[in-house]
C-alpha cells in the first residue's frame, strides 16, 4: 500500500493531468485514501489504464478526456464531472509540459505561448471552472503542482519556470480571495522526481551525478512521495492550511 496521508473518504477529486507520473500517483493515492477519482488527460488509453489501476485497488474512478490548453473544453469537462457526481470536492491541478530546452535569447513567441497555454493559462481556467462549483457549495480544496525551479531557476527552462512562478503567485492570490468562502488553495513544489521529465538525465551518468550532488538526500524523489503531500492537502487534515506552496525536494532548495 502507498503512503496515503489523511482520509479523503466521500470526496470527489478531479486530477488534471492524471494519466502519467505524479498525476497518476496522485490518482492512485487519493483512491487509497477513499476518494472517488476523475482522471483527466489527453490520452484516453492512458486514462483508462489509470482507472483500471484504481479499480484494482478497490477504488472508484472515471475519465475526463480533454486538452488543458482548450479552455472551453476544460470548462465543459468540469461541468460534466459536477453533473455526474453532483459535486467536486477537490482539484489537483497537475497538468503540465516542458518540451523546450532553449536559451532565453533564442526563445520564440510560439514556444513561449505554447508553454504558458498549458502550464499557466490552461491551469488557471481549469481552477476557475472547478472553483465556481466549490464556491457555490461553500467548500473545496485546490492543489496546484508547481516546481522548485520557480524558487531557484534553471538553465534553459524559462517558459516553464516563469509559468510555475506565476502558478505560485496564483495559488497565494486565490487562497486570499476564496478563503472566506470555504475554498482552500495550496501548492506542491516537487524537486527532481522519477518521472518522464527526468528520465533523460537519470539515464545519463554525468547529468544524474551532477543533479544528485545538489540534492542533500542524494536521490531522486518518487511520485508517491509527492502524491502523499497532495493527498494531505486535499484531506480535511489540512483544513487550516491555505496559500502555502510546500516543497518536497530532498533538501535541494536549501542546499
Amino acid at each position: 500500500m502507498g503512503p496515503v496521508t489523511g482520509s479523503c473518504a466521500g470526496k470527489v477529486v478531479l486530477v488534471a493531468g492524471g494519466t502519467r507520473g505524479i498525476g497518476r500517483a496522485c490518482c492512485l493515492n487519493l483512491a487509497r485514501a477513499g476518494a472517488t477519482v476523475v482522471v483527466s488527460g489527453r490520452s484516453e488509453k492512458n486514462a483508462d489504464e489509470v482507472v483500471q489501476a484504481v479499480s484494482d485497488l478497490g477504488g472508484v474512478a472515471s475519465t475526463a478526456i480533454h486538452d488543458i490548453s482548450d479552455v472551453d473544453a476544460t470548462a465543459a469537462v468540469v461541468d460534466d464531472v459536477h453533473g455526474k457526481y453532483g459535486r467536486i470536492d477537490a482539484l489537483v491541478a497537475n497538468a503540465g509540459m516542458n518540451p523546450y530546452f532553449i536559451r532565453a535569447e533564442k526563445l520564440t513567441t510560439e514556444e513561449w505561448d505554447d508553454s504558458l497555454a498549458v502550464n499557466l493559462r490552461g491551469l488557471f481556467f481549469a481552477i476557475q471552472a472547478a472553483g465556481k462549483h466549490m464556491l457555490a457549495a461553500g467548500r473545496g480544496s485546490i492543489v496546484t503542482m508547481s516546481s522548485v525551479t520557480a524558487q531557484r531557476g534553471t538553465l534553459r527552462g524559462l517558459p516553464y519556470v516563469a509559468a510555475k512562478g506565476g502558478l505560485d503567485a496564483m495559488t497565494r492570490t486565490l487562497a486570499v480571495e476564496w478563503a472566506d468562502r470555504g475554498v482552500r488553495v495550496n501548492g506542491v513544489a516537487p524537486g527532481y522526481i522519477e518521472t518522464d521529465l527526468t528520465e533523460g538525465m537519470r539515464q545519463n551518468d554525468s547529468l544524474r551525478d551532477m543533479v544528485l550532488r545538489k540534492v542533500p538526500a542524494a536521490r531522486f524523489g518518487t511520485p508517491d512521495e509527492v502524491a502523499a503531500l497532495a493527498t494531505f492537502l486535499v484531506s480535511d487534515a489540512a483544513a487550516y492550511m491555505s496559500g502555502q506552496v510546500v516543497t518536497v525536494d530532498g533538501g535541494y532548495v536549501v542546499s
